[in-house]
Protein backbone atom coordinates (compact mmCIF):
# COMPACT_ATOMS: atom_id res chain seq x y z
CA UNK A 1 0.00 0.00 0.00
CA UNK A 2 2.97 2.33 -0.49
CA UNK A 3 1.45 5.83 -1.91
CA UNK A 4 -0.78 5.69 1.13
CA UNK A 5 -0.74 9.12 3.76
CA UNK A 6 -2.64 9.05 7.08
CA UNK A 7 -1.87 13.24 6.81
CA UNK A 8 -4.55 14.04 9.23
CA UNK A 9 -3.06 12.09 11.94
CA UNK A 10 0.60 12.83 10.93
CA UNK A 11 -0.60 17.13 11.07
CA UNK A 12 -2.71 16.53 13.78
CA UNK A 13 0.21 15.28 16.13
CA UNK A 14 2.62 18.19 14.89
CA UNK A 15 3.10 20.02 18.32
CA UNK A 16 2.99 23.28 16.00
CA UNK A 17 -0.11 25.24 15.79
CA UNK A 18 -0.08 24.79 11.97
CA UNK A 19 -0.32 21.85 11.82
CA UNK A 20 -3.49 20.62 13.46
CA UNK A 21 -4.89 23.94 11.56
CA UNK A 22 -3.42 22.11 8.36
CA UNK A 23 -5.56 18.69 9.22
CA UNK A 24 -8.69 20.98 10.14
CA UNK A 25 -8.40 22.19 6.61
CA UNK A 26 -7.79 19.17 4.89
CA UNK A 27 -10.76 17.51 6.49
CA UNK A 28 -13.50 20.41 5.47
CA UNK A 29 -12.23 19.98 2.02
CA UNK A 30 -12.77 15.99 2.34
CA UNK A 31 -15.67 16.59 4.30
CA UNK A 32 -17.64 19.29 2.18
CA UNK A 33 -15.26 20.12 -0.87
CA UNK A 34 -17.83 20.72 -3.41
CA UNK A 35 -19.99 22.25 -1.47
CA UNK A 36 -17.39 25.16 -0.20
CA UNK A 37 -15.96 25.23 -3.90
CA UNK A 38 -19.29 26.00 -4.87
CA UNK A 39 -19.83 28.83 -2.28
CA UNK A 40 -16.54 30.47 -2.55
CA UNK A 41 -17.11 30.51 -6.66
CA UNK A 42 -20.68 32.21 -6.10
CA UNK A 43 -19.56 34.88 -4.22
CA UNK A 44 -16.35 35.60 -5.80
CA UNK A 45 -17.87 35.68 -9.04
CA UNK A 46 -20.83 37.64 -8.04
CA UNK A 47 -18.26 40.49 -6.56
CA UNK A 48 -16.30 40.42 -9.43
CA UNK A 49 -18.80 40.73 -12.15
CA UNK A 50 -21.52 42.75 -10.09
CA UNK A 51 -22.47 45.54 -12.46
CA UNK A 52 -20.60 43.82 -15.82
CA UNK A 53 -23.44 41.31 -16.59
CA UNK A 54 -26.95 41.63 -15.54
CA UNK A 55 -28.84 40.10 -12.40
CA UNK A 56 -31.02 37.98 -14.34
CA UNK A 57 -27.80 36.54 -16.27
CA UNK A 58 -26.09 36.53 -12.87
CA UNK A 59 -29.37 35.04 -11.07
CA UNK A 60 -29.36 32.17 -13.66
CA UNK A 61 -25.68 31.68 -13.28
CA UNK A 62 -26.17 31.16 -9.07
CA UNK A 63 -29.69 29.25 -9.54
CA UNK A 64 -27.62 26.73 -12.18
CA UNK A 65 -25.25 25.89 -9.83
CA UNK A 66 -27.74 25.19 -7.25
CA UNK A 67 -29.19 22.85 -9.70
CA UNK A 68 -26.04 21.03 -10.96
CA UNK A 69 -24.76 20.48 -6.70
CA UNK A 70 -28.05 19.24 -5.64
CA UNK A 71 -28.63 16.60 -8.68
CA UNK A 72 -25.10 15.05 -8.80
CA UNK A 73 -25.37 14.87 -5.19
CA UNK A 74 -28.59 12.72 -4.65
CA UNK A 75 -27.80 11.04 -8.20
CA UNK A 76 -24.12 9.89 -6.82
CA UNK A 77 -24.71 9.34 -2.67
CA UNK A 78 -26.30 5.44 -2.62
CA UNK A 79 -23.21 4.57 -5.68
CA UNK A 80 -20.44 6.38 -3.60
CA UNK A 81 -21.93 4.67 -0.48
CA UNK A 82 -22.21 1.41 -2.23
CA UNK A 83 -18.62 1.40 -3.67
CA UNK A 84 -16.94 2.94 -0.89
CA UNK A 85 -17.73 0.00 1.39
CA UNK A 86 -16.97 -2.68 -0.90
CA UNK A 87 -13.69 -0.55 -1.31
CA UNK A 88 -13.59 -0.82 2.39
CA UNK A 89 -13.57 -4.85 2.13
CA UNK A 90 -11.06 -5.01 -0.57
CA UNK A 91 -8.61 -3.04 1.38
CA UNK A 92 -9.11 -4.74 4.30
CA UNK A 93 -8.59 -8.10 2.43
CA UNK A 94 -5.76 -6.46 0.48
CA UNK A 95 -6.97 -7.36 -2.50
CA UNK A 96 -5.72 -4.33 -4.91
CA UNK A 97 -6.15 -5.40 -8.08
CA UNK A 98 -9.76 -4.72 -8.78
CA UNK A 99 -9.71 -1.44 -6.80
CA UNK A 100 -9.68 0.61 -10.18
CA UNK A 101 -12.61 -1.48 -11.74
CA UNK A 102 -14.72 -1.03 -8.83
CA UNK A 103 -13.71 2.98 -9.48
CA UNK A 104 -14.90 3.18 -13.06
CA UNK A 105 -17.80 1.40 -11.94
CA UNK A 106 -18.65 3.72 -9.13
CA UNK A 107 -17.95 6.60 -11.97
CA UNK A 108 -19.99 5.10 -14.84
CA UNK A 109 -22.81 4.41 -12.02
CA UNK A 110 -23.14 7.53 -10.70
CA UNK A 111 -22.60 9.71 -14.35
CA UNK A 112 -25.79 7.11 -15.67
CA UNK A 113 -27.53 8.20 -12.62
CA UNK A 114 -26.88 11.97 -12.95
CA UNK A 115 -27.59 11.65 -16.68
CA UNK A 116 -31.45 10.15 -16.35
CA UNK A 117 -31.89 12.70 -12.78
CA UNK A 118 -30.81 15.97 -14.93
CA UNK A 119 -33.05 15.39 -17.56
CA UNK A 120 -35.39 14.60 -15.68
CA UNK A 121 -35.63 17.49 -13.84
CA UNK A 122 -33.98 20.46 -16.69
CA UNK A 123 -36.08 18.87 -19.22
CA UNK A 124 -38.96 16.96 -18.01
CA UNK A 125 -40.19 18.92 -14.56
CA UNK A 126 -38.49 22.53 -15.07
CA UNK A 127 -38.80 22.88 -19.39
CA UNK A 128 -36.19 25.40 -19.03
CA UNK A 129 -33.78 26.56 -22.53
CA UNK A 130 -31.81 23.77 -24.34
CA UNK A 131 -28.95 25.74 -23.50
CA UNK A 132 -29.24 25.81 -20.21
CA UNK A 133 -30.55 22.10 -19.96
CA UNK A 134 -27.40 20.80 -21.78
CA UNK A 135 -24.84 23.43 -19.38
CA UNK A 136 -26.93 22.15 -16.63
CA UNK A 137 -26.71 18.73 -17.10
CA UNK A 138 -22.78 18.65 -18.22
CA UNK A 139 -21.68 20.65 -15.08
CA UNK A 140 -23.59 18.07 -13.08
CA UNK A 141 -22.14 15.13 -14.95
CA UNK A 142 -18.16 16.75 -13.96
CA UNK A 143 -19.52 17.49 -10.36
CA UNK A 144 -21.12 13.89 -9.88
CA UNK A 145 -17.36 12.61 -11.18
CA UNK A 146 -15.93 14.82 -8.44
CA UNK A 147 -18.39 13.40 -5.85
CA UNK A 148 -16.95 9.70 -6.52
CA UNK A 149 -13.23 10.92 -6.75
CA UNK A 150 -13.40 12.88 -3.42
CA UNK A 151 -14.88 9.70 -1.52
CA UNK A 152 -12.56 7.08 -2.96
CA UNK A 153 -9.48 9.57 -2.24
CA UNK A 154 -11.21 10.02 0.82
CA UNK A 155 -10.94 6.32 1.53
CA UNK A 156 -7.66 6.85 0.33
CA UNK A 157 -6.77 9.38 3.05
CA UNK A 158 -4.48 11.66 0.85
CA UNK A 159 -5.77 14.78 1.85
CA UNK A 160 -3.15 16.83 0.61
CA UNK A 161 -3.81 15.82 -2.59
CA UNK A 162 -7.45 16.24 -2.38
CA UNK A 163 -6.66 20.17 -0.91
CA UNK A 164 -3.99 20.58 -4.27
CA UNK A 165 -7.02 19.55 -6.83
CA UNK A 166 -9.53 21.81 -5.30
CA UNK A 167 -7.09 25.10 -4.95
CA UNK A 168 -6.23 24.80 -8.33
CA UNK A 169 -9.93 23.83 -9.66
CA UNK A 170 -11.13 27.06 -7.80
CA UNK A 171 -8.69 28.86 -9.21
CA UNK A 172 -9.31 27.57 -13.06
CA UNK A 173 -13.27 27.75 -12.50
CA UNK A 174 -13.40 30.93 -10.95
CA UNK A 175 -10.97 32.72 -13.92
CA UNK A 176 -12.56 30.67 -16.81
CA UNK A 177 -16.33 31.97 -15.45
CA UNK A 178 -15.30 35.58 -14.68
CA UNK A 179 -13.34 36.15 -18.49
CA UNK A 180 -17.26 34.83 -19.77
CA UNK A 181 -18.90 37.17 -17.83
CA UNK A 182 -16.25 40.14 -18.81
CA UNK A 183 -16.72 38.57 -22.64
CA UNK A 184 -20.30 39.18 -22.12
CA UNK A 185 -21.00 35.08 -23.04
CA UNK A 186 -23.97 34.39 -20.81
CA UNK A 187 -24.85 32.10 -17.87
CA UNK A 188 -24.29 29.51 -19.83
CA UNK A 189 -20.71 30.17 -20.66
CA UNK A 190 -19.82 30.77 -17.09
CA UNK A 191 -21.56 27.43 -16.46
CA UNK A 192 -19.35 25.50 -18.31
CA UNK A 193 -16.39 27.58 -17.12
CA UNK A 194 -16.57 26.67 -13.74
CA UNK A 195 -17.09 23.21 -15.24
CA UNK A 196 -13.70 22.75 -16.21
CA UNK A 197 -12.61 24.03 -12.80
CA UNK A 198 -14.34 21.05 -11.64
CA UNK A 199 -12.57 18.66 -14.65
CA UNK A 200 -9.50 19.71 -13.39
CA UNK A 201 -10.24 18.85 -9.55
CA UNK A 202 -11.09 15.61 -11.25
CA UNK A 203 -7.89 14.78 -13.18
CA UNK A 204 -6.08 15.62 -10.03
CA UNK A 205 -7.74 13.59 -7.58
CA UNK A 206 -8.23 10.80 -10.38
CA UNK A 207 -4.10 10.66 -11.11
CA UNK A 208 -3.58 10.26 -7.24
CA UNK A 209 -5.88 7.60 -6.98
CA UNK A 210 -4.86 5.71 -10.05
CA UNK A 211 -1.02 6.77 -9.03
CA UNK A 212 -1.83 4.56 -5.44
CA UNK A 213 -3.13 1.84 -7.12
CA UNK A 214 -1.59 0.67 -10.34
CA UNK A 215 -3.11 -2.69 -11.25
CA UNK A 216 -4.65 -2.62 -14.22
CA UNK A 217 -8.65 -2.42 -14.48
CA UNK A 218 -9.04 -5.79 -17.21
CA UNK A 219 -12.43 -6.55 -16.45
CA UNK A 220 -15.63 -5.41 -14.78
CA UNK A 221 -17.45 -8.57 -14.11
CA UNK A 222 -16.12 -9.45 -10.63
CA UNK A 223 -16.67 -5.98 -9.40
CA UNK A 224 -19.74 -5.88 -10.40
CA UNK A 225 -20.87 -9.34 -8.78
CA UNK A 226 -19.05 -7.94 -5.93
CA UNK A 227 -21.31 -4.91 -5.56
CA UNK A 228 -24.72 -6.48 -6.40
CA UNK A 229 -24.06 -9.00 -3.67
CA UNK A 230 -23.33 -6.00 -1.37
CA UNK A 231 -26.61 -4.34 -2.46
CA UNK A 232 -28.30 -7.61 -1.48
CA UNK A 233 -26.73 -8.08 1.82
CA UNK A 234 -27.07 -4.20 2.66
CA UNK A 235 -30.04 -2.84 0.38
CA UNK A 236 -30.98 -0.67 3.74
CA UNK A 237 -27.51 0.98 3.29
CA UNK A 238 -28.15 2.03 -0.46
CA UNK A 239 -32.31 3.15 0.69
CA UNK A 240 -30.47 5.26 3.66
CA UNK A 241 -27.63 6.62 1.39
CA UNK A 242 -30.29 8.13 -1.26
CA UNK A 243 -32.26 8.96 1.18
CA UNK A 244 -29.89 11.37 3.16
CA UNK A 245 -29.13 12.79 -0.43
CA UNK A 246 -32.50 14.11 -0.70
CA UNK A 247 -32.65 14.98 2.86
CA UNK A 248 -30.13 17.70 1.86
CA UNK A 249 -32.31 19.33 -0.38
CA UNK A 250 -35.78 18.52 -0.03
CA UNK A 251 -36.73 21.20 2.14
CA UNK A 252 -35.34 23.65 -0.63
CA UNK A 253 -37.39 21.94 -3.24
CA UNK A 254 -40.68 22.03 -1.35
CA UNK A 255 -39.78 26.01 -1.33
CA UNK A 256 -39.32 26.09 -4.44
CA UNK A 257 -43.09 24.68 -5.38
CA UNK A 258 -44.28 26.79 -2.94
CA UNK A 259 -45.49 30.43 -3.05
CA UNK A 260 -42.09 31.53 -2.05
CA UNK A 261 -41.05 30.01 -5.33
CA UNK A 262 -39.51 32.22 -8.43
CA UNK A 263 -38.91 31.38 -12.03
CA UNK A 264 -36.07 32.99 -13.67
CA UNK A 265 -36.77 34.18 -17.82
CA UNK A 266 -34.91 30.49 -18.65
CA UNK A 267 -37.28 28.41 -16.77
CA UNK A 268 -35.30 27.60 -13.40
CA UNK A 269 -37.47 27.77 -10.49
CA UNK A 270 -36.19 28.92 -6.98
CA UNK A 271 -37.13 30.61 -3.90
CA UNK A 272 -34.20 33.16 -2.86
CA UNK A 273 -35.97 34.82 -0.04
CA UNK A 274 -35.42 31.22 1.88
CA UNK A 275 -32.15 30.00 -0.32
CA UNK A 276 -29.91 32.57 0.35
CA UNK A 277 -30.44 32.69 4.19
CA UNK A 278 -30.45 28.63 4.16
CA UNK A 279 -27.33 28.54 2.14
CA UNK A 280 -25.66 30.94 4.44
CA UNK A 281 -27.17 29.30 7.68
CA UNK A 282 -25.77 25.82 6.87
CA UNK A 283 -22.07 26.83 6.51
CA UNK A 284 -21.87 27.73 10.27
CA UNK A 285 -21.60 23.00 10.50
CA UNK A 286 -18.54 23.45 8.29
CA UNK A 287 -15.96 23.93 11.11
CA UNK A 288 -17.64 21.28 13.30
CA UNK A 289 -17.64 18.87 9.88
CA UNK A 290 -14.04 19.48 9.76
CA UNK A 291 -13.59 18.52 13.34
CA UNK A 292 -15.70 15.57 13.14
CA UNK A 293 -13.52 13.86 10.01
CA UNK A 294 -10.41 14.74 12.07
CA UNK A 295 -11.85 13.05 15.15
CA UNK A 296 -13.32 9.75 12.91
CA UNK A 297 -9.87 9.52 10.78
CA UNK A 298 -7.54 9.95 14.62
CA UNK A 299 -9.37 8.95 17.82
CA UNK A 300 -12.59 7.12 17.08
CA UNK A 301 -10.36 5.16 14.16
CA UNK A 302 -7.92 4.16 16.22
CA UNK A 303 -10.01 3.39 19.15
CA UNK A 304 -12.64 1.45 16.67
CA UNK A 305 -9.20 -0.63 15.01
CA UNK A 306 -7.99 -1.56 18.68
CA UNK A 307 -11.22 -2.98 19.63
CA UNK A 308 -11.80 -5.39 16.37
CA UNK A 309 -8.06 -5.88 16.78
CA UNK A 310 -8.25 -7.79 19.99
CA UNK A 311 -11.42 -9.63 18.66
CA UNK A 312 -9.31 -10.96 15.93
CA UNK A 313 -6.48 -11.73 18.09
CA UNK A 314 -8.46 -13.83 20.92
CA UNK A 315 -7.53 -11.97 23.32
CA UNK A 316 -9.28 -12.17 26.53
CA UNK A 317 -12.85 -11.53 27.47
CA UNK A 318 -11.84 -9.02 30.12
CA UNK A 319 -9.38 -7.14 27.26
CA UNK A 320 -12.26 -6.95 24.74
CA UNK A 321 -14.19 -5.58 27.42
CA UNK A 322 -11.89 -2.87 28.60
CA UNK A 323 -11.40 -1.99 24.77
CA UNK A 324 -15.69 -1.97 24.40
CA UNK A 325 -15.77 0.48 27.85
CA UNK A 326 -12.78 2.63 25.55
CA UNK A 327 -14.51 2.51 22.07
CA UNK A 328 -17.60 3.48 23.39
CA UNK A 329 -16.48 6.63 26.58
CA UNK A 330 -14.26 8.08 23.85
CA UNK A 331 -16.71 8.12 20.87
CA UNK A 332 -19.34 9.79 23.41
CA UNK A 333 -16.70 12.25 24.53
CA UNK A 334 -15.55 13.50 21.21
CA UNK A 335 -19.05 13.93 19.97
CA UNK A 336 -19.97 15.41 23.34
CA UNK A 337 -16.57 17.97 22.31
CA UNK A 338 -17.73 18.63 18.83
CA UNK A 339 -21.23 19.67 19.53
CA UNK A 340 -20.15 21.51 22.58
CA UNK A 341 -17.92 23.52 20.39
CA UNK A 342 -20.62 23.70 17.20
CA UNK A 343 -23.16 25.11 19.95
CA UNK A 344 -21.08 27.84 21.05
CA UNK A 345 -20.45 28.91 17.42
CA UNK A 346 -24.14 28.41 16.77
CA UNK A 347 -24.89 30.93 20.13
CA UNK A 348 -22.45 34.10 18.89
CA UNK A 349 -24.18 33.24 14.99
CA UNK A 350 -27.51 33.70 16.32
CA UNK A 351 -26.38 37.02 18.41
CA UNK A 352 -24.50 38.49 15.55
CA UNK A 353 -27.39 37.70 12.80
CA UNK A 354 -28.16 40.94 11.97
CA UNK A 355 -24.45 42.12 11.18
CA UNK A 356 -24.15 38.40 9.34
CA UNK A 357 -27.39 39.23 7.46
CA UNK A 358 -25.89 42.54 6.38
CA UNK A 359 -22.72 41.45 5.22
CA UNK A 360 -23.90 39.07 2.94
CA UNK A 361 -26.57 41.98 1.60
CA UNK A 362 -29.42 40.14 2.87
CA UNK A 363 -32.85 41.42 3.83
CA UNK A 364 -33.63 41.94 7.26
CA UNK A 365 -37.27 40.15 6.54
CA UNK A 366 -34.47 37.13 5.96
CA UNK A 367 -33.26 37.29 9.74
CA UNK A 368 -35.84 34.68 10.88
CA UNK A 369 -34.90 32.11 8.49
CA UNK A 370 -31.25 32.66 8.81
CA UNK A 371 -31.71 32.03 12.80
CA UNK A 372 -34.16 29.33 12.40
CA UNK A 373 -31.85 27.62 9.52
CA UNK A 374 -28.25 27.65 11.60
CA UNK A 375 -30.04 26.60 14.40
CA UNK A 376 -31.14 23.45 12.48
CA UNK A 377 -27.89 23.08 11.74
CA UNK A 378 -26.35 22.65 14.21
CA UNK A 379 -29.42 19.58 15.11
CA UNK A 380 -28.59 18.55 11.89
CA UNK A 381 -25.55 18.09 12.12
CA UNK A 382 -25.77 15.82 15.04
CA UNK A 383 -27.85 13.99 13.20
CA UNK A 384 -25.46 13.61 10.35
CA UNK A 385 -22.69 12.24 12.64
CA UNK A 386 -24.11 10.03 15.06
CA UNK A 387 -25.96 8.40 11.75
CA UNK A 388 -22.78 7.96 10.24
CA UNK A 389 -21.17 6.50 13.03
CA UNK A 390 -24.12 3.81 13.02
CA UNK A 391 -22.59 2.70 9.95
CA UNK A 392 -19.26 1.77 11.42
CA UNK A 393 -21.29 -0.36 13.79
CA UNK A 394 -23.60 -2.33 10.73
CA UNK A 395 -26.75 -0.88 12.19
CA UNK A 396 -27.24 0.11 8.38
CA UNK A 397 -31.36 -0.68 8.69
CA UNK A 398 -31.10 1.95 11.53
CA UNK A 399 -29.23 4.01 9.63
CA UNK A 400 -31.88 3.86 6.68
CA UNK A 401 -34.70 4.33 9.21
CA UNK A 402 -33.65 7.59 10.28
CA UNK A 403 -32.76 8.97 6.59
CA UNK A 404 -36.36 7.85 5.45
CA UNK A 405 -37.74 9.39 8.43
CA UNK A 406 -35.49 12.82 8.13
CA UNK A 407 -36.81 13.02 4.57
CA UNK A 408 -40.55 12.33 5.03
CA UNK A 409 -40.65 14.74 8.32
CA UNK A 410 -38.33 17.57 6.73
CA UNK A 411 -40.30 17.69 3.87
CA UNK A 412 -43.95 17.02 5.03
CA UNK A 413 -43.27 20.11 7.89
CA UNK A 414 -41.84 22.28 4.87
CA UNK A 415 -44.97 21.95 2.91
CA UNK A 416 -46.70 22.93 6.28
CA UNK A 417 -44.83 25.85 7.24
CA UNK A 418 -44.20 27.14 3.66
CA UNK A 419 -47.99 28.59 4.04
CA UNK A 420 -47.17 31.30 6.46
CA UNK A 421 -45.09 34.37 6.56
CA UNK A 422 -41.63 34.49 5.75
CA UNK A 423 -40.84 34.39 9.61
CA UNK A 424 -42.11 30.91 9.72
CA UNK A 425 -41.26 29.65 6.58
CA UNK A 426 -38.04 27.96 8.60
CA UNK A 427 -39.54 26.33 11.16
CA UNK A 428 -40.39 23.02 9.42
CA UNK A 429 -36.35 22.77 8.81
CA UNK A 430 -35.68 23.53 11.93
CA UNK A 431 -37.88 21.63 13.75
CA UNK A 432 -37.44 18.57 11.85
CA UNK A 433 -33.49 18.28 12.29
CA UNK A 434 -33.90 18.93 16.09
CA UNK A 435 -36.74 15.71 16.23
CA UNK A 436 -34.38 14.22 14.34
CA UNK A 437 -31.19 14.45 15.72
CA UNK A 438 -31.95 13.60 19.36
CA UNK A 439 -33.58 10.18 17.76
CA UNK A 440 -30.66 9.95 16.15
CA UNK A 441 -28.69 10.40 19.10
CA UNK A 442 -31.04 8.15 21.10
CA UNK A 443 -30.03 5.21 18.62
CA UNK A 444 -26.16 5.83 18.65
CA UNK A 445 -26.58 5.68 22.29
CA UNK A 446 -28.13 2.35 22.44
CA UNK A 447 -25.64 0.88 19.46
CA UNK A 448 -22.98 1.85 21.66
CA UNK A 449 -24.67 0.49 24.78
CA UNK A 450 -24.65 -2.80 22.61
CA UNK A 451 -21.21 -3.23 21.12
CA UNK A 452 -20.37 -6.66 21.68
CA UNK A 453 -23.83 -8.16 21.32
CA UNK A 454 -23.67 -6.80 17.53
CA UNK A 455 -20.41 -7.68 17.19
CA UNK A 456 -20.74 -11.30 18.06
CA UNK A 457 -24.34 -12.10 18.24
CA UNK A 458 -24.78 -10.18 15.04
CA UNK A 459 -22.66 -11.38 12.95
CA UNK A 460 -22.85 -14.73 13.78
CA UNK A 461 -26.82 -14.29 12.82
CA UNK A 462 -26.03 -12.92 9.79
CA UNK A 463 -23.84 -15.68 8.97
CA UNK A 464 -26.51 -18.18 9.48
CA UNK A 465 -28.84 -16.32 7.55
Amino acid sequence: MAGIGFELRRLGRRDDLLGPMAAIVHAAIVAAGPWLYTVLVILMISEVTRGVIGEEELATFRVLLVYVFSISLVATTPVTMIGVRVLADDLFLRRYDDVRALFLLAMLAGSALTLVLGGLVLCVVIETTAAVAVAGIAGAELVAMVWVALVFCGAMRDYLQVTIGFVLGLAVGTTLAVSAAFGELGAVAMMLGFALGFLVVFVCLTARFMATFTAPCHDLRPVVFRVVQRVRISPALALGAFASGLGVWIDKWAMWFSGYGERLDVGLIHAPLYDAPMFIASLTVVPALALFVTSVETTFFENYRTYFRAIDQHATLKTILERESILRHETVKTLTGIVTIQTALCTIVLLTAPAIIEAFGLEFQQLNVFRMGATGALFQFLFMTCSAILIYFDATRLYAALQVAFVVCLGGLTVVFSRFDLGLAAAGYMIACIALGFCALGALLTVLRSINHRTFVGSATRSAG
